[in-house]
C-alpha cells in the first residue's frame, strides 16, 4: 500500500469524492522518494478502505485531519512543457 498526503484548500465537505480530480500529492512512505510531489488525476474517498492506497488529508495551513482517506491514482500528469525538459 502506498501512502500520500495532500492539502485541501476548501472545507473537507466540499471535496469532490469518487470523481476524477486533478491534484498534487506527496509520497510519505519512508525511503529515498519520501516527500516527492506529483500532479495526478485520482479518485479519493473519505472511506479509508474504498481505494487501494492511503491518503492523509491536510487542511490549508497543514493541519492534519486525523484519519486517513483512500486514493486511487489514475495517471500522473507532467505539467512541464516538452521543450523545457
Amino acid at each position: 500500500m502506498k501512502e500520500f498526503d495532500t492539502f485541501f484548500l476548501t472545507e473537507l465537505g466540499e471535496v469532490k469524492q469518487d470523481l476524477e480530480t486533478e491534484m498534487t500529492i506527496r509520497d510519505v512512505r519512508p525511503g529515498k522518494a519520501k516527500y516527492r510531489c506529483q500532479m495526478v488525476n485520482a479518485l479519493v474517498s473519505a472511506d479509508p478502505k474504498k481505494y487501494p492506497d492511503r491518503l492523509w488529508p491536510r487542511l490549508g495551513r497543514g493541519q492534519w485531519v486525523g484519519r486517513p482517506w483512500s486514493i486511487k491514482v489514475l495517471k500522473e500528469i507532467n505539467k512541464i512543457p516538452e521543450e523545457w525538459r
